[in-house]
């Protein structure tokens, strides 16, 4: 634990209001009477919790909620894994919510700063995963950072924010009476996906429980599925082309993605962008277009169809204004494409659906850029609209909150930038609801932090992915590190990324001082280009500067994945700084393309041993590597002298060599470097040559008479 973080606040230590627990029949109750039982006498009755005209149940800390009144604790233990502590397992009686808090051993409870850390998500996966359980890395980074760890679920489903609240609310009872304190105690939510609406319901409707709370590739009710849609759309009409548009995106490429596209194709890559899908993603098409079985099973689109619209797919293929009539290039491209699937209602709905964001526009003053492409400049739509649209959806999820950005606390959102799933647009749409919200008052308590090189799945980036993609995780620890400070010391957060938004895409400057935010900057390049034409056997020097936005850390560690394919290697780079270079070197056997890279971690205090709040960045660069041929020499002789000129496919003349026989049948002298005309002392002289190249390819020797 860093020292100029955990610092103990005794300036801040108040004593809390108790709260009011009904007692549970049954099991382990101890706990729960110690904490309650010099007060319940004399207390007057909580005042119940209660939901608003739209279903969302305001919390404050002192409210009791009815569903979740009888907290039990079911077994308390000390465990070393992942590193020691005291865990506290129960659940709520009546319900299937389950809870968890991780304290500090008993020999470190002095380690605990009065603050606790909470994640959340509403939904498990696998079997035998339950969302009451926290990680590993959770629970180490909590405790290290002066916090208890609280988590609360079940093995399926945990909807809205009040079972988290309930849990926040017991523990610090539990906190009490275990850290034998009466301190203030702060409390940070945090979860990703799914887990950031909850997050947002939360810091929407909940007072007094969390004082800070961390969206993480931050979720929106949007008005239909037209990000899911619009990539299965592009599935459809662009797979053929996509490793054609990855190659002109990636490092080193033509930088054109239309250069290879017909009309058809041409439009759907231009409507997919202005979605809001990052054109960064196509670093991973089988990913964007959900292709990749890992994480979408059979892809994107099915057959089923709309049950609350039946008469779409009729209209679609039928009737004018509809993409299934349209005569455009795009048009015929989709009747091609039912003609190649084969022509059933199954294809028609299958191919319909993924359209069907055009005739779902939500009205043109709720901030949706990414349906102005299918307006008129005087706002109506381009195209008919449906009677019905698709149900709203993340309600329930988020528990009914209004998205309306009446958020209570600070806030620190952490989306990334290759996000096809959570868009980097949407993060800026409830910015702007909170900045309308809230009004000036918005920068005294929102952040927004955008991770370039990720996306939206598992934080702790692995395999193959590795080579494009960090692990964010780092970053989300240290938006929870700035909160807690931000909050209890009023030291404020760094300020947010600086970004644009152009044609429905978010874009950040280049450098570290101009993006802003708390990520680092890597750029990684090969003579000072993005690209290099090698060939086997060529030592290749890879040159890497990294640099932390200033005032916010250094650089710890650097890296490099010599192959492109995820296996990073440590390089030396000398003392921790806020800007560092270094180089490596790596000779290529094999032809084919390569995209190097290389990878930075930044820490804010410089500490090289930390493992938690480690901020990573990545950059790559396109190494072309062929087969090459030995150089080709050319010998002149012009006026008794002669001149050899070597030429090389790739890698460049290392050396030119000659040696001279003064007559026939004398034995050649040695080898010695060219440097200038050879003169010729002799007619009978010749003189035999060379080269090498940097790959190591020597030609093969020639000769020249002096005549």
């Amino acid at each position: 634990m860093n020292d100029s973080f955990a610092t103990t606040r005794k300036d801040r230590v108040g004593r809390r209001t108790p709260r009011h627990w009904a007692a549970a029949a049954g099991t382990a109750l101890a706990l729960v009477a110690t904490a309650l039982t010099s007060s319940a006498a004399v207390a007057d009755e909580p005042v119940p919790c209660y939901p608003d005209a739209a279903g969302a149940w305001q919390i404050t800390a002192d409210c009791s909620d009815p569903l979740y009144a009888q907290p039990v604790v079911d077994t308390e233990i000390d465990e070393t894994s992942p590193v020691p502590h005291h865990r506290v397992s129960g659940h709520f009686e009546g319900t299937n919510i389950q809870f968890n808090v991780y304290l500090h051993p008993g020999p470190d409870k002095d380690e605990w700063d009065g603050r606790f850390f909470q994640y959340t998500y509403p939904i498990t996966f696998t079997p035998g995963e339950n969302t009451s359980q926290a990680a590993d890395r959770a629970i180490e980074f909590g405790l290290a950072s002066g916090g208890y760890v609280v988590q609360a679920g079940n093995d399926f489903l945990s909807l809205g924010y009040r079972h988290a609240a309930a849990a926040a609310k017991f523990a610090e009872d539990l906190a009490e009476d275990y850290y034998g304190s009466d301190r203030e105690i702060f409390g940070y939510l945090y979860g990703l996906s799914g887990g950031s609406l909850q997050t947002v319901g939360a810091a929407e409707n909940v007072e007094g429980v969390w004082q800070g709370f961390v969206p993480v590739v931050q979720a929106v009710p949007q008005p239909n599925s037209y990000p899911t849609n619009g990539r299965s759309a592009a599935e459809l009409i662009l797979a053929g082309k996509a490793h054609e548009i990855r190659d002109a995106l990636m490092p080193g490429g033509s930088g054109d993605p239309y250069a290879t596209l017909d009309d058809a194709e041409r439009a759907m890559l231009t409507e997919l962008h202005l979605l809001g899908i990052p054109w960064k993603a196509w670093e991973n098409p089988d990913y964007l277009l959900g292709r990749d079985s890992r994480f979408f099973g059979t892809g994107l689109d099915s057959d089923t169809p709309l049950s609350y619209d039946p008469t779409y797919v009729d209209d679609f293929w039928n009737t004018a204004g509809y993409l299934g009539a349209e005569d455009s290039p795009l048009g015929v491209r989709v009747r091609a494409e039912l003609v190649k699937m084969g022509d059933t209602v199954e294809h028609r709905w299958n191919i319909a659906k993924r359209f069907a964001y055009r005739y779902q526009l939500p009205g043109a003053d709720q901030g949706w850029l990414a349906f102005d492409q299918f307006r008129n400049p005087d706002g109506t739509p381009l195209y008919p609209q449906r009677a019905v649209g698709e149900p709203p959806r993340f309600g329930s999820v988020a528990g009914n909150t209004a998205f309306d950005g009446s958020v209570n606390g600070k806030v620190i959102v952490v989306s990334n930038l290759y996000d096809v799933d959570a868009l980097p647009l949407h993060t800026d749409w409830y910015r702007q609801r909170v900045e309308q919200s809230l009004g000036a008052e918005a920068g005294e308590s929102y952040r927004v932090y955008f991770n370039d090189r990720a996306d939206h799945q598992g934080a702790d980036t692995v395999g193959e992915r590795a080579a494009s993609l960090v692990d964010y995780y780092g970053m989300i620890e240290q938006a929870l590190r700035d909160m807690a400070s931000w909050v209890e010391d009023g030291i404020s957060a760094p300020p947010s990324t600086r970004y644009e938004i152009r044609d429905s895409q978010v874009i950040v400057g280049s450098d570290a001082d101009t993006r802003g935010g708390i990520q680092p900057t890597a750029a990684l390049s090969i003579g000072g280009d993005d690209r290099a034409d090698v060939e086997t056997g060529q030592a290749v020097k890879l040159d890497l500067t990294a640099n932390v936005p200033d005032g916010l850390g250094q650089v710890v560690k650097t890296s490099f994945d010599y192959l492109g394919t995820g296996a990073f290697e440590d390089a030396p780079f000398g003392t921790p700084a806020n800007e560092v270079s270094t180089s490596a070197t790596h000779t290529y056997t094999t032809v084919g393309t390569v995209f190097a890279g290389a990878r930075v971690a930044a820490d804010r205090e410089g500490d090289v041993g930390d493992p938690n709040a480690q901020v990573r960045n990545l950059d790559r660069v396109r190494v072309v590597v062929h087969q090459g041929a030995a150089p080709v020499v050319t010998a002149v002789l012009k006026k008794h002298a002669v001149s050899l000129i070597a030429t090389d496919d790739y890698s460049g003349v290392a050396a030119i060599e000659y040696r001279t026989i003064k007559k026939p049948g004398d034995a050649p002298s040695a080898w010695q470097t060219y440097s200038g005309p050879i003169k010729a002392t002799s007619s009978k002289l010749v003189i035999e040559y060379r080269a090498t190249d940097n790959s190591g390819k020597t030609s093969g020797v020639e000769s020249i008479a002096a005549r």
